[in-house]
């Protein structure tokens, strides 16, 4: 009987030719199964791998037995190594994870790695790749937190996802040569298990960039909403003059477009276009030359924003509103200035095919102001009015001044009337000199000119002004004939039952005569000028008159005579 074994049955006992240190298959420890379950792996892989070496001959001497099995225990005539289900095709589903072919570990390491936290170097437990990987990582959190108002870099993004590429080109490498090699190196997963949390741990870093980004964004809009809150409070002390807190609304309005500038798609930069609207509304404020300072200000070329094309549009109607405004408060030249500016640079805009219209308006109501029992300040606009409207280059304009300037004397001598009576004696004076100068020919002169010198006497003499002129004064009775000695043209104003002026010429053969002594005075002389004048009786407040202005005779206060009987009087200047 033959003692050989037969073929496809293990023996019981261990030949003498094999090593003691080759367990039994039934009887393997865990860790033997790992070991042997690695070599066959990496050698079924060697082999499926064309030109691959073939295995030294002492292994393959050690691993089989004398009995023609191998050192696992598989039969002679079983699957081997070119066959379908042997170690170089493929997998079993039922096969163990550490049965897997080490050609898949490159692309799982590689996969770990591009998590960022080096988990293929822990895989393949390279201790001091996986300190350089997740290095790399913890200095891309210390560059990027915390988070602020601003992103970090492009460039370190980029510089990190090209360090994770190199990290996972590494790890491939290094798997790829261990299973080259065969190395026995353990691996912390099977590579079943390592293929499951590379895939789960692949959607790390953009689970994490897209956190960031979110995360980022929102602290940006808390920045801007804040910078925005800011720069509106900033306003709320600003006073209704633009002038004075002109830096602040610029920090504020520079402020909102930078937000909306840089950062279009913001919730904040949605806020601006509100909040410009409030700035400009609150600088213009209500009074129209404030207005148009501030439309001035924006409408400036090179002022950035929406507020320039708004500027520039509001340009007519802010010249048009400040004009009138400036009018109806008695500033003609800066109303003037406004409304040339309006006609000559925007001819063709509403506000200038309006202001014709407009300040017709404006003039028909000083006029009728002009009736009423208070109209000095009105007769004064409409005095100011003539000049302001005849000066306009526009014919429409110009025309205007027309019927202003017919009622302009009646409201000065009622102004003038009324001063008197008030006792404002140099503006009743005042006005009705204007009315005497601008309006000579007027119905209203001759009045006007005796309630003025009423009122010049009565700046010497307050009892002149006491009663106003009577507009119907009663005939003369008595004859007054005035000399003059004098080389100076000679003027007497008189108030009283009548009130006027007493001119004389220059007496061309006279001299001045030496203070203290009086010259011979006749009653009738053919060699000095004189003239006559009609009064009724009573009692004269008289002066003198010089230029204007009135003052009392010989510069001392005036006289107070009673003309009751026709006569004469001589008047000279004494040598100073």
């Amino acid at each position: 009987m033959s003692t050989d074994t037969a073929p496809g049955r293990a023996s019981d006992e261990e030949p003498s030719g094999a090593t003691s240190d080759e367990p039994d298959a039934t009887d393997a420890t865990d860790a033997t199964d790992d070991t042997v379950s690695e070599l066959l792996t990496e050698a079924a892989a060697r082999a499926a791998v064309p030109g691959a070496a073939p295995a030294p001959a002492s292994s393959a001497a050690a691993s089989e037995t004398p009995s023609g099995t191998t050192s696992e225990g598989t039969p002679e005539g079983s699957p081997g190594a070119d066959e379908p289900g042997g170690p170089t095709g493929a997998p079993d589903a039922s096969a163990d994870p550490g049965d897997l072919p080490p050609s898949a570990r490159p692309l799982t390491a590689a996969l770990l790695n591009l998590s960022g936290l080096g988990l293929g170097y822990l895989h393949l437990r390279a201790w001091v790749r996986l300190v350089v990987a997740l290095a790399a990582t913890a200095g891309l959190a210390w560059v990027a937190l915390p988070i602020g108002r601003d992103p970090i870099a492009v460039w370190w993004a980029v510089g990190y996802v090209g360090a994770l590429a190199v990290l996972a080109l590494d790890a491939a490498l290094l798997a790829r040569r261990r299973a080259r090699h065969a190395t026995r190196r353990r691996t912390v997963w099977s590579p079943r298990v390592a293929g499951r949390v590379a895939w789960a741990t692949l959607a790390v870093v953009p689970l994490l960039f897209a956190g960031y980004v979110v995360t980022q964004h929102e602290v940006l809009e808390e920045y801007l909403a804040y910078d925005l809150d800011q720069a509106h409070e900033s306003l709320q002390g600003a006073g209704s003059v633009f002038g004075p807190f002109r830096d602040e609304y610029d920090a504020a309005y520079a402020t909102y477009v930078r937000t909306a500038d840089e950062y279009p798609g913001t919730r904040a930069a949605d806020r601006v276009p509100g909040l410009v609207d409030d700035l400009y509304a609150q600088a213009k404020g209500e009074d129209a030359c404030n207005a148009l300072t501030v439309v001035r200000h924006y409408a400036e070329p090179g002022t950035p924003g929406p507020l320039q094309r708004v500027a520039e549009a509001d340009m007519p109607g802010a010249l048009h509103d400040c004009g009138l405004r400036s009018a109806d408060l008695g500033q003609f030249p800066t109303a003037k200035k406004h409304l040339t500016e309006l006609l000559t640079d925007h001819p063709v805009s509403d506000p200038a095919a309006a202001l014709p219209g407009d300040l017709e308006k404006w003039r028909d109501g000083l006029l009728k102001d002009l009736a009423g029992k208070d109209g000095c300040d009105d007769t004064v606009h409409v005095t100011g009015s003539t000049g302001f409207l005849a000066g306009f280059d526009s014919g429409k304009v110009s025309a205007l001044a027309d019927k202003a300037r017919t009622q302009v004397p009646a409201g000065l001598l009622r102004c003038g009337v009324q001063q008197l009576e008030r006792r404002q004696y140099a503006a009743s004076a005042q006005n009705l000199a204007g009315l005497l100068e601008s309006y000579p020919r007027a119905k209203e002169a001759d009045y006007a000119e005796r309630v003025q010198i009423a009122a010049s006497i009565a700046l010497v003499d307050p009892r002149a002004g006491v009663k106003v002129p009577a507009r119907d004064e009663p005939e003369g009775t008595i004859t007054l004939t005035v000399y003059n000695y004098s080389p100076d043209e000679f003027e007497m104003v008189y108030t009283g039952p009548a009130t006027g002026v007493v001119e004389i010429e220059a007496c061309d053969d006279c001299e001045y005569v030496p203070e203290g002594e009086d010259p011979e005075c006749s009653a009738y002389s053919l060699t000095h000028p004189s003239t006559t004048v009609t009064l009724p009786k009573g009692d004269y407040i008289t002066a003198t008159r010089s230029d204007g202005i009135v003052q009392g005779w010989l510069g001392n206060e005036v006289d107070k005579v009673s003309f009751t009987a026709s006569g004469g009087f001589c008047t000279w200047t004494y040598d100073h």
